[in-house]
Parts: structure tokens; sequence; C-alpha cells
């Protein structure tokens, strides 16, 4: 298997002839994303496109987890820096624009705990396979910060908007079995199964004609396009306001500080 489109550490994609396997890959910290990881999205995304081989992406997490979201180095730099975080969030666009553009169907095989961004790349996936040892969460409001971009766009589409507000109000975790009952979700997976079960679905896809598989992915998610083109601007905006604000700096200052006190001293 090969190691491609030069992406940071933490990303890894592997092929095996039309299927590419998507490894989000920094297992000992639950696979959260660095800054590098994040501005690489867009063109592990418009790669991935463009790939004429490519025909079915499945895309899991290294060790326990799935994604537990942004990693604590790019937390605190978007704190503390009103520059970088006008950066991210201009990086989110292309991000969910790209990831909504890419023809093949994605498979998210969720071995372990979706959080935010984790969540974000769960459910902005084609079909979603959760394992058992699973959960997803949206916790951005917990830390005084808005609705995650992605999720804005997809949890009220795919569930009712009485659901996703309980949801993204809350931050409430949700179980495998939950996120299908809510349409989160297509099926629950015991964890030694979850990659069989993938593979074994990416098969049915290969199976089928390819330009009528990226033509028909390319219709179903103008549903999503609709929505990101409603959304999408309104959701970055409040997001970044939130990330600038004194309610978000108090909060997350406070978790900062808890998280510095628990490392062990030099």
């Amino acid at each position: 298997m090969e190691n491609a489109y030069d992406l940071p550490d933490g990303l890894k994609v592997e092929i095996e002839g039309p299927l590419r396997l998507i490894t989000l890959d920094r297992p000992a910290d639950m696979n959260a994303s660095t800054t590098e990881m994040l501005f690489a999205f867009p063109r592990l995304f418009q790669t991935l496109a463009e790939d004429t081989d490519a025909r079915v992406a499945i895309m899991t997490g290294a060790g326990r987890a799935f994604s537990a979201g942004g990693d604590m180095g790019h937390f605190v730099k978007t704190l503390e820096d009103e520059g970088f975080a006008r950066r991210v969030q201009e990086n989110a666009r292309r991000t969910i624009h790209s990831f909504i553009d890419v023809p093949i169907p994605i498979i998210a095989a969720v071995n372990g705990p979706a959080v935010g961004w984790g969540a974000t790349l769960a459910t902005l996936s084609d079909i979603v396979l959760m394992s058992e040892n699973a959960f997803m969460a949206e916790p951005h409001i917990n830390i005084g910060l808005v609705v995650g971009d992605g999720i804005s766009i997809s949890w009220p589409l795919y569930t009712s908007l009485l659901k996703a507000k309980e949801l993204i109000f809350t931050g409430d975790r949700i179980t495998p079995q939950q996120a299908v009952e809510f349409g989160l979700a297509n099926r629950v997976v015991k964890p030694e199964l979850l990659m069989e079960e993938a593979r074994a679905l990416a098969d049915k896809m290969l199976a089928q004609p390819a330009n009528a598989l990226r033509e028909t992915k390319k219709l179903m998610n103008l549903y999503l396009h609709r929505n990101a083109a409603e959304m999408l601007d309104a959701t970055l905006g409040r997001q970044l306001a939130a990330t600038l604000s004194e309610e978000h700096h108090a909060i997350a200052s406070e978790f900062i500080a808890k998280q510095r006190r628990k490392q062990p001293k030099p």
C-alpha cells in the first residue's frame, strides 16, 4: 500500500487500487487535528476529487478514537492570535466546500469518539458506520463557541431541526444507537468488524458503474451545497465573533490553565 497525497503527519492516505483509505493518525492524542492537519484538509479533499483512479474512500481513525477535534496547540493559538483566528475561519470555508465537492463516496468508519471537528468529518461523509465503542458530540457551545460549521449544515438536514437543536444546545454525547435513530449514522457495527464492514460496503460501490456513481453522489450533495450556501457565511461570521468574545476567552483560559496544571512538572 502506498502512502499518498503528500500530507502532513497525522493524515495518511493509502492507495488500494480504486480504494483510498484515509486515516487520522495521531493515536496518542485521540487523532486531534493539529494546525498543519486542519490547513491540509482542503488539499486532501481537492486531491481526492482530482484523483481520477479513485472511486471510493474510507475514512477512519488510528487507535481508539476517530477524532477528538482540534488539538490543544491549535486551540491556544486561535485564542491568542486574532489574525490567526481569521485565517482559521477562511480555511474552514475552503475545507467544507472541498469536502462537499468530493465526487466519490466517502465511508466514515467511526471507530471511537468523534467530537467537534471529528463529528463534522463523520457526518459530512456519505455513509457513517459507527463502532459500538464510538460516540459523537458537538461541544462548541460548552466553551462559549458557536456550532461547528459542517454540523450547522448537515445535522438539521439529517435529523429534525428540533433534535439538532437539542444535541447542539446541550453538547451531549450521542451513542451509536442514538446516532442511527437520529439519522446521523447508518448503522452500528461490532468494533472488530468495523473495517471489514466498511470494505464490504466499498466493494459494493466499486462494483457499480463508476460514472453513474460519481454523478449520483454529486446530485445527492446538492442538498448539502444548498445548506452551505444558506448557512456557511453566517456560521463562520458568528464563530469568529464568538472566538474573539470575552465569554469564550474566560472559559477557554480556565480550561487551558486546568490542562497545564495537570501536566507533570519538569
